[in-house]
This record gives structure tokens, sequence and C-alpha cells, in this order.
């Protein structure tokens, strides 16, 4: 979270600022600095980056403040007009975009909370005319309401440790005693709201203890990403960024992986309906977000090609962009019909309903449950691995990447049921062994459309030689990149089916189940 000043005390409300000063003005030549009054608007992501960067963005009309750690402060005072929401594009080169791009990346700023601030600056010097600490005497008034926070904020200097211990205790003296944190308006205004700073995560976290029945602790797992499903709508909605979709589809995509692999769990006849809901969600989502992924990698792209080709694949991108904007309005008209929501809430009624149609596993405890999923898993991802070679054709790598999608899954889904020192060994090759596949089949997945695209202006008149040769440079660009990846992938997998692995995965999640 932001690193503010140490020193942030609420003032007392009968304590008036006069004679704050008056005391001060006793021990020290008070210059106060010109009063101030804004009403700001706290930025952030949607999944809170800033926060958890130790950053604080706020905006005035078109005039930005970023707080790092440390107090850095950066001002811009030209940027974009933010109301509903903006990408780093909005915003000019310069030291303010710096500081945000490596942060929030391809997420949107939101306007998360609304706070009107009413201060003073009190620079106090020494007798020698120095400066020695500086006081802000601020009113933090909430937007929505009439909840306001009167706060001291103090300001050291280096070099004035007796200074600004003096200060402490002449404000002690005055009943200024309440440490408070400097995000108490931010927060408070968040909470305003409905939001609260970290109340979002795309991470799969979730408490299991081994005991639990199946049923149980697959009702709390189902419920936590439709928890996630719900959350991102609005966002995939109104397109404000495509990370509203992408955690959309990931939380989908692991309730299908779970519905597949604990199929014993709920009677099968119960639970099919639900399985062919999420099913159409998965298809519906996904021409937006393969178009997605697409447009991500121009910028990348572009720089591939030698100059005199890349007008040709700008054009490309382009035509991607205007189908991406249609597949979007449909894609909206889905999200926000009563046909989903009808079926969500069908979903969460039968997950939190007494007496579900169960199935044979229902009573069975989670740990044995885990071990069972995790080992099969396991077994499968380490056969096929081990069986691609060179020439092993896309689709059955393709094939490989499922089934670790379906492992990590399932990991993340149990990992609260296993010593974590341990299962982060385990994990950890795990990723890196999906990141590698991920990268193949984008880049297969990529070539193919390209190589369509391709096909199909050969087949009307008038093709366009320009895109074309900028298409085919791409394509060969992508292949080239595309086989090392199969070394790579040799590397990484011989670590994580190595001897020290294998024993680690039998240590878990052998036939004794955790306890």
């Amino acid at each position: 979270m932001c690193q503010a000043p140490e020193d942030t005390w609420i003032v007392p409300e009968t304590l008036s600022k006069s004679t704050l000063e008056a005391m001060l003005a006793q021990h020290y030549h008070v210059e106060a600095m010109p009063e101030y009054r804004a009403t700001v608007t706290y930025m952030d992501t949607f999944d809170w980056r800033l926060y958890q960067a130790g950053m604080l963005l706020h905006m005035h009309r078109r005039s930005w403040s970023l707080y790092e750690k440390g107090g850095e402060l950066t001002l811009l005072k030209q940027g974009p007009l933010c109301k509903k929401s903006c990408l780093i594009d909005a915003f000019p080169e310069g030291v303010m975009r710096t500081a945000l791009e490596p942060v929030i990346g391809i997420r949107a700023l939101l306007p998360l909370a609304k706070v009107d601030l009413q201060g003073q600056q009190l620079q106090l010097r020494n007798s020698d005319g120095k400066i020695v600490l500086r006081l802000v005497l601020e009113e933090q008034r909430l937007s929505e309401d009439e909840q306001a926070f009167r706060m001291a904020r103090i300001f050291p200097l280096r070099g004035y440790d007796e200074e600004l211990a003096a200060v402490r205790a002449l404000l002690q003296q005055e009943g200024i005693v309440q440490p408070v944190s400097p995000l108490a308006g931010f927060e408070a205004g968040c909470l305003a709201v409905g939001r609260r700073p970290l109340d979002y995560s795309s991470k799969f976290s979730l408490e299991l203890k081994p005991q639990m029945s199946a049923k149980e602790a697959m009702q709390q797992v189902y419920l936590q990403l439709l928890g996630v499903m719900r959350r991102n709508l609005p966002g995939a909605i109104e397109d404000l960024d495509s990370e509203f979709l992408h955690d959309l589809r990931v939380a989908v995509r692991r309730t299908r992986s779970a519905l597949s692999q604990t199929k014993g769990v709920f009677a099968a006849g119960a639970i099919k309906p639900f399985r062919d809901g999420f099913a159409e969600l998965g298809r519906v989502t996904g021409p937006t977000r393969d178009l997605d992924v697409y447009l991500l990698t121009e910028a990348a792209y572009l720089a591939r090609l030698q100059p005199q080709l890349r007008p040709g694949l700008e054009a490309y991108f382009a035509d991607i962009s205007r189908q991406r904007r249609k597949a979007q309005r449909s894609l909206a008209r889905f999200l926000r019909s009563n046909k989903l929501e009808q079926f969500l809430t069908d979903w969460e009624r039968f997950l939190n309903a007494e007496n579900q149609a169960n199935g044979p596993l229902a009573d069975k405890s989670i740990g044995a449950v885990a071990s069972r999923i995790i080992r099969k898993h396991s077994k499968r991802v380490l056969a096929d691995g081990h069986n691609l070679s060179a020439a092993t054709p896309d689709a059955e790598v393709h094939q490989l990447r499922i089934e670790c999608k379906k492992l990590r899954y399932s990991m993340e889904f149990f990992s609260s049921l296993y010593p974590q020192d341990i299962f982060s060994q385990l994990l950890k090759p795990l990723k890196a062994v999906q990141a590698i596949l991920g990268s193949f089949n984008d880049l297969s997945v990529q070539q193919e459309l390209l190589l369509e695209t391709i096909a199909a202006m050969q087949t009307h008149k008038g093709v366009d030689t320009e895109q074309a040769s900028a298409l085919g440079a791409l394509m060969q660009s992508l292949y080239e990149e595309q086989q090392p990846l199969r070394d790579h992938f040799a590397e990484v997998f011989a670590t994580m089916s190595s001897e020290a692995q294998l024993e680690l995965i039998a240590s878990l999640f052998g036939k004794k189940a955790p306890s």
C-alpha cells in the first residue's frame, strides 16, 4: 500500500487552526503558505495496481498528482480528462506516463473516490531562518456524504530530528494524539462507493480444509469463481479495458475445468445444463478475446518489419480493429441479456441449495479427491511431455498445453490443502512450462490467421500486394520465433520431470490424503 509520511494525526474538532498556529509561533517562525481547495478524484485500476505498488494518484480537472513511495510527488498539469476510464495511451509522453505505464500496463485507470480537500502548509523556521519542518493542516471531506477528516501531516526534513521530536511533543500537548492513515480520506471515499482497497484480485485464493466434504469444498470453489465473473461483467460490457473480459473468461475456464475434473461430486444429470451453459459462455466470449490478443501484439509486430512493409500491416490491424468493434457489440448484447443473468442466478441457487443431487464423491473428503485429481493430471502431463519432439504436430502441443492448464487449475483450487513451501516448488516449473506452451500456441494461432487472411485475399481480384507482402513477412518472423520454443520447452520440462520433482509429487499426492 501507499507509503505516505509517517506522522499523520487527527486534529480534534475543538482545536482551531488559529490556536494551533499561535502555539507553534511561540517556538518557531511560522510561514503560512496560500490555502488550497480542490475536489480530487482518486484513480486506480480495477485490481489496485497503483495501491499495491505504493502509489497514490488523483486528478483535479486535467491536473494529475502522483505520490510514490517515500512521498515523492510527480505533477502533470495538462493530462487527460478521465470521467469514466482512460488507458495509458491517453497520457502524453513524459515523467507521469513513464512512472505509470510499467505499473498499470494495459489496464484502465478508473475513478474510485471523490474527496474535497481544503488545507494549508505551514513552514516552520528556526531562529536562523532555516526551514526545519513542514506541517500540512488539511480537511478531507467525502463528496458523497458529510464524513470528514481533519488532519495534521508532518513532513520532516533531514538533519532536524530534534525539531521533529519537539513539534510532536507540542502537538500532543494540544490534544493531537490520535494517529491515522494518510489515506483515510481515500479509503473512506472508496468504501462510500462500494469499493475497498485490494477487494479484487484475479488470483484464485481459497482456504479449504482436508476434512471438508468434496461437495462443500467445490461449492466454495464455484461460488468464488462466480463472484469473479459477476465482478468483471460490467467492465466487459462497457469495454473499459481488455482485462475484464480476460478475467471473466479465466473464471469460466476454471469453472469448466473443475466441473470436468470433479464429475462425481454432483449428479451428472443435475450438472449437465450448467456445463452446457458455461461452454456456451466460453464460445460467445472467445472471438472478442482472440481479437484482443491480436491487437495487443500490434506494436511489437510492426517493429519486426522493415519500414517499407509496415503500412500493409497497419492496414491489416485496422481491419482487425473493425472486426473487434463488431464482435464487442455482439458480445455486450449477450453479456447484458436476461438469458445470461438467469443462467448465473440459477447456478448460484443450485450451489446454495441445501439438497442438491449428490454424486458418488459428494461425501468424500476433499483431501482425498484433490490428491487423486492432481495425481491423475500430473501423470498425464508428464507422459505427454516426454513424448513431445521436434516433429510433434502443433495440435498435439496445443493439447499438452490444455492438460497443463487443467493441472495448474486443480493445483490452484486445492493449494491450501498442502504445505506451501513444497507446493510452490511444484507449481513454479509448471508455470514455466505453461508459459512456453502458451507462447507457442499463440504464435501458431496467429500464423494460421495470417495464412487464412492471405488465402482469402488471393481469391479476390485486385489483391493488396502491399498487405500480402507484409503479412507474409510477419508469418515468416513468427515461424522463426516459434521453433526455438520447442528446445526451450525441453529444458524447462526436464526440471519439471526431474527425479526430485517426481519425489515431491509422490510425497504430496500419493494415495495418502493430506491431513
